[in-house]
């Protein structure tokens, strides 16, 4: 039987079976969305943050044609997506959040079901997952780390799945975002790599750090995930599009089709974990899959909503 965590990132091959690796993206470190112009057809900017169900403050984001992905990206490619106008939280889900959703209905997510996660723990050279009986988005670092909701109230929700998020926005009267929704927000009308430009800036994200004597060195301030707002937001006041934790989205990439014994998911926008020497998807353009029940401590979400009678599509371009 095959063990329900499968990585998301390319750099975890050297680590695991390559039976358990089932897709993963090619970063491309410098390499525009679009050369010259927004990047957008329609980047004007959305509405001031509005209060949300739950806690969560909402952006708008115009219906219109957008831009997104990249000329020569194998699961991102460059087209042109027609979205109607649609909310989006402007932070990912948190801890508080979280627990109000499980107090109201009970709910039990994937991770607390099968009694473990896969979490990251301190190895060689810098790095390693291990399954670790009692770890849950209660215990993102495992049973004897800290308790979520009472130390890291304001922290991103972790060790859940897709299919723990997709629960909690049906609950929320929300869905998650699709690939062009989030990317198209986390742009905010940039065609750059980063919301901030075309080159990384580890003062504006919270990635990995790289380790001294043996610890994080918690260069940007946070040995794992940081309270959501930590960081400037982009453009459009979307916080953490990149780093802190991987954002499930609700559709796979271009071009990936999902097996029939093996539900998948996406994430976008990297995480606490990335780094040029972990994985490389702390960007604007990259994607990646994993199974829709696998839990792990950098991957959450970011809440999105519609407003009454309005759909959307998209096309090649």
């Amino acid at each position: 039987m095959r063990p329900p965590f499968f990585p998301l990132l390319l750099a975890v091959m050297a680590m695991v079976p390559p039976a358990e690796v089932l897709w993963s993206a090619k970063a491309a470190e410098g390499t525009p969305l679009a050369r010259g112009g927004s990047g957008n057809a329609n980047a004007k900017s959305p509405a001031a943050t509005e209060p949300g169900p739950h806690g969560h403050r909402l952006i708008t984001v115009p219906g219109g044609e957008y831009t997104v992905g990249c000329r020569g990206h194998p699961t991102n490619p460059r087209r042109t997506v027609w979205l109607a106008a649609f909310w989006i939280a402007d932070a990912e889900t948190t801890n508080e959040q979280f627990a109000e959703f499980v107090a109201a209905t009970g709910y039990k997510t994937d991770a607390e079901r099968r009694g473990s996660a896969h979490i990251f723990r301190y190895g060689l050279p810098e790095w390693k997952w291990m399954d670790t009986p009692g770890a849950c988005w209660r215990f993102p670092q495992g049973p004897d780390g800290p308790e979520a909701v009472k130390s890291l109230p304001q922290h991103p929700v972790t060790c859940i799945s897709a299919a723990d998020a997709e629960a909690y926005a049906r609950w929320a009267g929300g869905r998650l975002p699709t690939q062009a929704e989030w990317e198209t927000a986390a742009r905010a009308g940039s065609a750059m790599n980063f919301p901030w430009g075309p080159d990384f800036d580890p003062k504006q994200a919270n990635t990995w750090d790289g380790v001294t004597h043996g610890r994080s060195t918690k260069a940007d301030g946070w040995e794992f995930t940081a309270p959501v707002r930590s960081f400037p937001p982009n453009a459009w006041g979307l916080y953490d599009v990149v780093g802190n934790v991987f954002e499930f989205v609700s559709d796979l990439p271009p071009g990936v089709e999902e097996k029939s014994d093996q539900p998948l998911t996406s994430a976008r926008g990297g995480s606490w974990w990335c780094s040029a020497r972990t994985c490389h998807a702390f960007n604007l353009l990259d994607n990646g899959t994993m199974a829709k029940h696998g839990s792990l401590p950098n991957q959450g979400f970011r809440m999105a909503f519609d407003p009454p009678a309005v759909s959307g599509g998209s096309k090649q371009g």
